[in-house]
């Protein structure tokens, strides 16, 4: 390529900049993946989500509520998600190898420690909008993370 070429490429990139910026959620979804990625640690991935899925059928009624299932190595995380306010609330519980402890983490690279009952039970308020994933440190001392959802 050419100096022409460049300062051609150049220029469109900062047009591109100009008129189509990337918006802020997209920004700090993509630092947080970054920075907080852990190599040892197990993902649980993301194997149902009741605002994609069409399998989610609400029993009663009509909810706002966002029902989540993560899986991995035969550890399954459940939690409902709720907008409550200037936040957002989210209660769920740890199966299969239970947890020794767990968090919340947010895309601004915040932890919020999650208090767990016997049963890997938890309940968190006053989430922020954005990114947020779980972090749980199982008894033989591993890290399992769920992928990242945007509230």
């Amino acid at each position: 390529m050419s100096s022409v070429d460049d300062d051609l490429l150049a220029d469109l990139r900062r047009l591109a900049t100009l008129v189509d910026p990337v918006p802020d959620h997209v920004r700090a979804a993509a630092r947080a993946a970054f920075l907080t990625r852990d190599m040892d640690a197990r993902l649980a991935e993301l194997i149902a989500d009741s605002t994609a899925d069409a399998d989610f059928e609400p029993v009663r009624q009509a909810t706002d509520e966002r029902l989540l299932s993560f899986a991995a190595d035969g550890t399954q995380v459940e939690m409902t998600v709720r907008a409550e306010g200037a936040g957002w609330t989210m209660m769920g519980q740890v199966f299969g190898a239970g947890a020794g402890a767990a968090a919340v983490e947010n895309g601004a690279l915040t932890k919020t420690p999650l208090d767990l009952d016997d049963l890997g039970r938890f309940l968190i308020t006053d989430l922020a909008s954005g990114p947020v994933r779980l972090r749980c440190r199982l008894p033989g001392g591993d890290n399992l993370v769920t992928s990242w959802v945007i509230l």
